[in-house]
Formats: C-alpha cells, structure tokens, sequence
C-alpha cells in the first residue's frame, strides 16, 4: 500500500479555461481527494446520483449555486452537497474536493449551462 503519495507534477482531469483537478488520492480507501485550481467556474451545473462532496476553500472567492440558492464563497468556507443536489461554481479559487465514493462518470449529470 502506498502510504505518502507526492503531488502530481501535471493536472489529471480539466475543462479548459474553467478549471485543472489533481486527483490526490488513489481511490483504495473509498473516498477521491482532489486538489482543485478554478480560474473560472463549472462549465454547467452538476449532480451526482451516487457521491457527496465536501469542498475546501484554501484561496480566492467566488459563487455557488446549490439548489437554486447563490452563496459567496471566501478563502476558509466548507461546501457541502449532499446525494442528488444541483450544483456549480463559478470564481477564481484554489480548493480541496472529498467525493465519498470516488467518482464515476456513470453517476454523474450535467444538467444545464452555467449561468453564475
């Protein structure tokens, strides 16, 4: 088992010009972390019929939509979206993701374009 793990030298997953995401764990012990740098936002607004999120804001600010409802968003503040919940973003933040199971892109919806 690989216990420490070193951040990834290049980005794992990324929408361009929205965000880059660097997977830091490997998925093992049931939960993904992520380390997130959103220079703009989601492109569309989510949902994930299997997972939670919890979100970190380390640095910068921004806007939520989380059921229809806008949040601003400042370095320290926790998000949390629980099973089945439309979601997106839109700033310019460095974050911590938690999905709680790993994701899968067979329980994952884009519903609409984001309009934050």
């Amino acid at each position: 088992m690989e216990y420490v793990r070193k951040f990834p030298s290049k980005n794992d997953f990324e929408t361009d010009g929205y965000f880059k995401g660097y997977t830091l764990s490997n998925g093992k012990l049931g939960i993904e972390l992520d380390y997130i740098d959103m220079t703009f936002g989601h492109k569309y607004y989510q949902k994930e019929t299997e997972s939670i999120h919890i979100y970190f804001i380390l640095e910068g600010s921004g806007k939520a939509n989380i059921n229809g409802k806008e949040y601003e968003l400042n370095k320290g503040d926790t998000v949390e979206i629980p099973i089945n919940t439309e979601f997106c973003f839109k700033g310019n933040f460095k974050m911590i993701e938690i999905m709680n199971p790993p994701f899968n892109p067979n329980t994952h919806i884009d519903t609409k374009s984001n309009d934050l």
